[in-house]
């Protein structure tokens, strides 16, 4: 492994065949495990169908199964709340929910038919959204996920994950299904079936219908900070993902693998690995100075400080960057220029040669004219020592003022009394002096 690469020195013992767990936050692989290898993996053509539908349908909309949707469906029954009648007109929303909650064959192929006009259609659809989303190893043959072999030959619980993989005509992998749950966790609805426990759906007949969370057992982690999660089990595949926080860590986690096991356990454990292995820290902190200047046309120098936190993920024992940091102006800069106007960013790289840009602004403001107030009011911001002096002076010239100021009053107060004492002692002199 690349000792550069944010994955070093993390080797979690996670006995399962594909794995990957990325950063949704910073758009960081925090680690994988054969998640750019090509499987059966329906679920990627569970959760397309579902992004096209809510990109591209109402939930409002009524739709009516047709005769071969209902026929496939009667005829791979699963354990099911709803059965789905011919005679009846359903919405985008009652299909698409139980389509995510219980994986109904029978919503899956009428939303197809609804989007598309068919299912070879929808799968037309499905591949160039895949195109769309650079799921370069991706390759879409029916909706539903069936497995699909080159060479005509059938699926068999003996499929190698590994050394078969070059039979598979359908395929995809975990690398190109995080892009896909990326784009469809940016729809509210979506974020919503992911993680409520119970989703209320009312039916034709008027009936409010609560369909049970296919991966409701991993929501019992409270103390993985999980969200949102999903689960899939079709032919002898198994897939999980759940969506989550913890220790200021979003992440994604992904599992798939043939067995019936969930990996609900196995997602608890991960979660803990990555929450003590790895940490978010302030790359800077919003007027942070930065040590170095900027400066106008005119010559003014100019300080910079940065505009706002910026947080990125590390290994805890790792800082995770390059020493060498680079300053990029937007100049040049005239004058008048207020304190934080963006001036320029700085660039952060980090080992693994990804790089973070800081934007950063006038620590100062730059009147439009080179006065000799506008330099005295430049040299104050730009010297914090000079300014805490003159605030000090100020002060204390305050202090002696109001000083002065009392003791002129004091002293008028004085003389104000001695005059009235004086204009009485007038008066009563004049009233002795005066003949009887």
């Amino acid at each position: 492994m690349d000792t550069n690469q944010l994955t070093h020195g993390f080797n979690p013992e996670v006995n399962i065949n594909n794995v990957l767990v990325i950063s949704t936050e910073f758009d960081k692989t925090l680690f994988s495990q054969q998640a750019s290898s090509p499987i059966p993996l329906p679920a990627a053509n569970h959760l397309m169908l579902s992004l096209l539908v809510l990109e591209q349908l109402e939930l409002d909309e009524r739709v009516t199964p047709s005769t071969k949707a209902i026929k496939f469906g009667q005829e791979n029954q699963k354990n099911q709340s709803v059965i789905i009648e011919q005679n009846e007109t359903y919405l985008v929303s009652n299909l698409l929910a139980l389509h995510i909650y219980e994986h109904s064959y029978s919503a899956a192929l009428i939303l197809a038919e609804h989007l598309a006009g068919s299912e070879e259609a929808c799968v037309t659809l499905m591949n160039e959204k895949a195109m769309q989303l650079e799921m370069n190893d991706t390759n879409f043959t029916n909706v539903l996920g069936f497995a699909d072999l080159k060479d005509g030959k059938a699926w068999s619980s003996d499929f190698d994950l590994i050394k078969d993989a070059d039979l598979l005509n359908q395929k995809s992998t975990l690398s190109d299904l995080a892009k896909l749950v990326t784009t469809l966790t940016k729809n509210q609805t979506a974020n919503q079936m992911f993680s409520e426990r119970e989703y209320f759906t009312r039916m034709p007949d008027g009936t409010m219908i609560a369909l049970r969370h296919p991966f409701d057992q991993i929501f019992a982690s409270i103390d993985q900070g999980i969200k949102g999660a999903w689960n899939l089990k079709h032919q002898d595949m198994s897939f999980s993902m759940a969506i989550g926080e913890k220790n200021q860590i979003k992440y994604l986690i992904f599992m798939s693998d043939k067995t019936k096991n969930t990996f609900a356990k196995q997602i608890v454990e991960l979660v803990q690995n990555i929450s003590e292995h790895y940490t978010v820290s302030p790359l800077v902190t919003q007027g942070q100075s930065y040590p170095s200047f900027d400066q106008t046309k005119e010559g003014d120098k100019i300080s910079l400080s940065f505009l706002k936190t910026i947080n990125y993920i590390h290994p805890a024992n790792d800082s995770f960057l390059h020493p060498a940091v680079k300053y990029v102006s937007y100049g040049p800069h005239s004058r008048p220029l207020a304190r934080g106007t963006p001036v320029g960013h700085v660039i952060f790289t980090l080992n693994d040669g990804s790089q973070i840009e800081a934007e950063v602004g006038s620590d100062v403001s730059i009147l439009s004219d080179n006065t000799l107030f506008s330099m005295m009011i430049n040299s104050i911001q730009q010297n914090p020592n000079l300014s805490k002096m003159i605030i000090v002076l100020i002060i204390l010239l305050c202090i002696i003022l109001i000083f002065k100021i009392y003791r002129l009053g004091k002293a008028l107060s004085r003389q104000i009394r001695l005059y009235r004492l004086n204009n009485i002692q007038k008066e009563l002199k004049d009233r002795i002096d005066k003949p009887q």
